[in-house]
């Protein structure tokens, strides 16, 4: 692909902050309960089987994205189809994420505030770096990533000094068997956030180096899971799983225990940061592969699409449901039974084509 292309560390920031997105934060596997830290490793590593079909994709057409590789296989008017799909399917996903962050915001902080505009200030903010270009929003990454993990290690100290911490909480892991764990992680788990990594496809052919550029996003995505399981475990360990279930910010919960001699004490503002940052970066992500895919569809340059797209998703943000309960019921229908579509059958259909055209190709005598 033509154009300003992302070095590693950069891809590499981009996809770990891509994988926090809103899981820091939210009751990822939480349905096995204290073995939720399990869930996410399994979840993880499901991920990353999956991102392996992507690479070998990528390495067939390194200088397409999704949209263009589809219609390389597929043949034009089905491969359009599917990739007109996908750019909706990014576009609903940035919206909902969109109605995601700006609800946590709202439920948090800003009680008074109109959904409407904290979604606006999002949306316009995640509009503005992507009219800078991908390039401009890899760079931003490697700045908040710093930054992230600067709260992080933060967070961790506090709650260590806070003694507030019960490892007993953490115990018998596997107390219930397995089966909770691969129900988790079947309905949830792998999915989101790691399954959600197809919509860099759309992105990688950004890369500077093609040969080693494939390896970073694995890397990113077992680091992010490791770093999820880890508050997992913190959050279980000081709130019990109980309470984490029935929290709806259960990292917010965890950071309120987090005062020592009743000096350091009211720090939810740092999980509200790492909030406005992910979701920043998971909306970005998604909004930004559907701008390419739009682009490489249509031959546009993928800014005359910029604000169009954010008011489609501002929109369809507010418009996908009437309340927080009815949008979380949604997410999670659309994760067990509408995503692996997306991430798992179309790829594996472009795969197997692609597979048996180069098969039948070899196979001629020459």
């Amino acid at each position: 692909m033509k154009g300003p292309k992302i070095g590693l560390l950069q891809f590499f920031s981009l996809t770990f902050l891509f994988e926090l997105g809103t899981a820091l934060v939210a009751n990822v596997g939480i349905e096995s309960g204290r073995d939720a830290w399990i869930s996410i490793l399994v979840g993880c590593m499901a991920g990353l089987v999956i991102f392996s079909g992507y690479a070998y994709l990528y390495k067939l057409y390194p200088d397409m994205p999704m949209s263009g590789y589809a219609r390389e296989i597929l043949g034009k008017h089905l491969g359009a189809a599917v990739a007109i799909l996908y750019v909706v399917m990014f576009m609903n996903t940035a919206g909902r994420d969109l109605r995601d962050g700006s609800s946590l915001l709202v439920m948090a902080t800003l009680h008074h505030t109109p959904i409407l505009v904290v979604g606006a200030l999002m949306i316009l903010s995640c509009a503005y770096v992507l009219h800078k270009g991908i390039e401009v929003l890899a760079r931003t990454s490697l700045i908040f990533l710093v930054f992230v993990l600067s709260i992080g290690a933060i967070f961790s100290v506090l709650v260590l000094l806070s003694g507030e911490m019960e490892w007993k909480r953490l115990f018998p892991v596997l107390g219930d068997g397995f089966l909770p764990v691969a129900i988790s992680v079947v309905r949830e788990n792998y999915m989101f956030p790691f399954g959600e990594i197809i919509c860099f496809t759309m992105l990688m052919p950004y890369l500077s180096n093609d040969r080693k550029g494939v390896w970073v996003i694995p890397a990113a995505m077992l680091l992010a899971g490791l770093l999820i399981s880890y508050i997992s475990i913190v959050n279980i360990t000081v709130l019990g799983s109980e309470m984490v279930d029935r929290s709806p910010f259960p990292l917010l919960s965890t950071i309120s225990k987090a005062t020592v001699s009743e000096f350091i004490q009211r720090l939810d503002i740092l999980v509200v940061m790492l909030l406005i940052i992910g979701v920043f970066f998971k909306i970005t992500v998604f909004y930004g592969a559907a701008l390419v895919g739009i682009s490489d569809l249509f031959g546009l340059p993928y800014r005359t699409m910029i604000y169009p797209s954010a008011l489609i998703i501002l929109f369809s943000s507010i418009l996908n449901a009437r309340s927080l309960t009815e949008h979380l019921d949604e997410g999670g229908q659309l994760l067990s039974n509408v995503l692996p579509f997306f991430t798992i059958v179309i790829p594996t259909a472009l795969i197997i084509v692609t597979t048996f055209r180069r098969y039948r190709s070899a196979s001629r005598p020459g």
